[in-house]
């Protein structure tokens, strides 16, 4: 049974749970718990809610950056990335985790021309190609997708990769994934469309078509733009459909619904933006386009 779930960063408090869980959320993802002993909690609770929970690495909140560069042309940084997820993989299947989710390609993968837009990766935090080659990036990609696999059979614990930007690397980003089936791919909604409005030629929906089978998990937030930048993390409002300040968050998942009836979504954004009418409409909204009702988790 496919599940809408809502973000419980960096700890899990009863009382935020039930100010903005309703009966049509049935999990969590969680990141940058403080100990193990935070996310063994977490476990506990969702076992005995008949709950589900999943990781967006990294799941503890001790590490000196944000996520592993998964896809470094530095040798030395690439195996510091590789060790790195093999003890979160191992963490993560302790736990109980459902899933782990990383970045890829991370860093961010582009050179001009884009929209430059303010809130892109600036040139430190991303590869330009002639840091990271198209042929070093495929030969990156399959080597990166064949230990995830290992890792994936070694800990039965499902890892997942969420696209970050990838520039003109799409085929080989798509073929990687094409190339290693039991990999499954999380569809970011917001960043859909901020790919789709900074880099010429990037079509989101021929994207997902390829690629819709092995969708595991949808972040769904909104964006919305003002001249050089953009707003993200935002919740997706009827209002915004027709907006084109706004992205297409809610057409991204009608597509992609009619093309994947399993995968599960998280919101992936700042609930305190809206009243607790518009959230639990906005659950609602979404849990009907995907053919859920409130009680259907709970009693089937």
């Amino acid at each position: 049974m496919r599940r809408l779930q809502i973000g419980m960063w960096h700890q899990f408090t009863l009382d935020r749970w039930n100010d903005i869980s309703n009966d049509f959320i049935s999990g969590m993802e969680i990141s940058k718990y403080p100990s193990k002993e935070a996310v063994e909690e977490v476990s506990r609770f969702c076992m005995n809610e008949n709950l589900k929970f999943g990781v967006h690495g990294p799941i503890l909140g001790t590490y000196g950056y944000s996520m592993p560069t998964l896809n470094s042309p530095d040798p030395e940084q690439y195996r510091e990335a590789l060790e790195r997820i093999t003890t979160e993989v191992r963490l993560a299947a302790e736990c109980g985790a459902d899933y782990i989710l990383f970045h890829y390609p991370f860093y961010p993968t582009y050179q001009q021309p884009y929209v430059p837009y303010l809130k892109l990766p600036d040139s430190l935090n991303r590869y330009e190609y002639d840091q990271l080659s198209k042929s070093k990036f495929r030969d990156i990609s399959e080597r990166l997708f064949e230990r995830l696999s290992e890792l994936q059979q070694q800990y039965r614990q499902r890892i997942v990769l969420e696209h970050d930007f990838f520039g003109d690397y799409e085929d080989v980003f798509i073929q990687s994934f094409l190339n290693n089936p039991d990999i499954s791919l999380v569809i970011d909604t917001a960043r859909l469309d901020i790919a789709h409005r900074a880099f010429e030629g990037f079509d989101p929906y021929n994207f997902m078509e390829t690629l819709a089978s092995q969708v595991y998990l949808v972040h769904y937030s909104n964006v919305v733009y003002s001249d050089d930048t953009f707003k993200h993390h935002l919740p997706v409002l009827p209002e915004h459909d027709e907006d084109e300040s706004y992205g297409d968050s809610h057409r991204y998942l009608e597509y992609l619904s009619e093309r994947n009836q399993e995968f599960h979504l998280t919101f992936e954004h700042n609930h305190e933006l809206i009243s607790k009418d518009q959230l639990f409409e906005e659950y609602e909204r979404t849990a009907r386009l995907l053919g859920l009702t409130s009680v259907s988790y709970r009693h089937l």
